[in-house]
């Protein structure tokens, strides 16, 4: 009947690349990630790939988010260590688009943001490790109907033992 299903088929693409590099002794590092989904078939919302949010195109809130049966997003971030210090600024700009019969409703189906931030770690094997990120993130283009933040600011904490 062409409503959304459960039982459907799809293609998924995961893809992540780390290249490290220097640049006048400065040592760096640039991270690059595609995700990506592909399906013929008509989807339950939760099914769908959504974008808009800081794990997927960052500089949103994640309020609101574009979503749809089939779309990608491409995540790009260049790494400055900070000395020995296991420590790192970052600066990423990523894109993502969404495509599919549910995007017919959609204020538009692309997304651009930028992000700059810190993330670090320090631990021990006896007591564990905490890692953190802080982060600034930004709209580089949006729909103009699509409403986010003009400045997204993030904390994440994690503690492993």
């Amino acid at each position: 009947d062409g409503g959304p299903t459960w039982r459907y088929r799809m293609m998924v693409l995961d893809a992540n690349l780390s290249v490290p590099f220097k640049v006048a002794e400065q040592a760096l590092r640039y991270v690059t990630t595609v995700r990506g989904q592909f399906t013929n078939d008509r989807l339950y919302y939760i099914d769908d790939l959504t974008i808009g949010s800081r794990y997927t195109v960052r500089g949103f809130d994640g309020e609101s988010q574009l979503a749809g049966e089939k779309g990608f997003y491409w995540r790009n971030e260049l790494q400055a260590p900070l000395g020995a210090s296991n420590q790192a600024v970052y600066v990423g700009v990523d894109y993502g688009r969404v495509y599919g019969p549910s995007t017919e409703a959609l204020v538009g189906t692309q997304l651009a943001g930028a992000v700059i931030g810190l993330r670090g770690g320090m631990g021990s094997a006896k007591f564990g490790g905490l890692s953190y990120d802080v982060f600034l993130g930004t709209p580089v283009y949006k729909p103009e109907q699509f409403h986010t933040a003009s400045v997204t600011a993030g904390l994440q904490v994690v503690y492993q033992y």
